[in-house]
């Protein structure tokens, strides 16, 4: 019995090495393909984590990306940003547009945007709109339409009406769903305009009766200079 027995295992382990299989065999090469799936998953351009708010680096982002889409400064975005004057921002709009496109996109087209600028913190304002004008996914294309929207009128467009109207031949009205009562007075037209949303101001007193700012006016605070009478 002791010799069958080790004739047995003689000639499975003959047969096995015949296969070119083994149990180490088997562990190596299930360690190698998994180190090749890692490798593949972090190559992959187009991987990007899911956005978190409360990462200091996603806000950072989402701000220099706001800042090349919409051409406003990030430390109008963002005041506390302000190395000559930084306080608090207690509006803090820029955590509700976050958390908003975060649950909106269904594409994970906000994630690759955010991946982008971290890939790229040095990156000019002009780098950042010239890789979303170039890339051929539309869906990068026109969320990043409804980002710079939402920033000027605190409204979210979404970016398939947009697309869809972008093709047709005779746009319509495009409906869109203020973000929130906040939003609803922090739209940077109004601030470029000089003027405020219907019901609700917070200029002083008798605005009214002063002509607007001109927004290239080297000092917006003060009221615009009068014109004396003329005989």
């Amino acid at each position: 019995m002791g010799h069958r027995r080790k004739r047995n295992a003689q000639g499975a382990k003959s047969a096995t090495e015949a296969g070119g299989f083994s149990r180490r065999t088997m562990v190596a090469g299930t360690a190698a393909t998994a180190v090749v799936a890692a490798v593949s998953h972090l190559a992959n351009p187009a991987h990007a984590q899911a956005p978190d708010p409360s990462s200091p680096q996603d806000m950072m982002a989402f701000l220099l990306l706001s800042e090349a889409l919409t051409g406003v400064n990030r430390q109008l975005l963002a005041p506390e940003l302000d190395k000559d004057d930084p306080g608090i921002d207690p509006i803090n709009i820029k955590n509700d547009y976050f958390r908003w496109i975060n649950a909106k996109d269904e594409t994970s087209s906000f994630a690759v945007m955010l991946k982008f600028v971290k890939d790229n913190p040095k990156s000019l304002p002009g780098d950042i709109v010239a890789f979303v004008n170039t890339t051929k996914d539309d869906n990068i294309k026109f969320l990043a339409r409804s980002i710079i929207l939402l920033w000027y009128l605190g409204s979210w467009y979404e970016p398939k009406d947009l697309k869809i109207q972008a093709a047709s031949a005779n746009p319509a009205r495009i409906s869109s769903e203020v973000v929130s009562p906040k939003a609803y007075t922090q739209g940077f037209v109004w601030q470029i305009a000089g003027a405020h949303p219907m019901g609700y101001s917070n200029l002083q007193f008798g605005y009214w009766s002063r002509n607007p700012r001109d927004p290239f006016d080297q000092n917006p605070l003060l009221a615009p200079p009068t014109t004396p009478n003329l005989p």
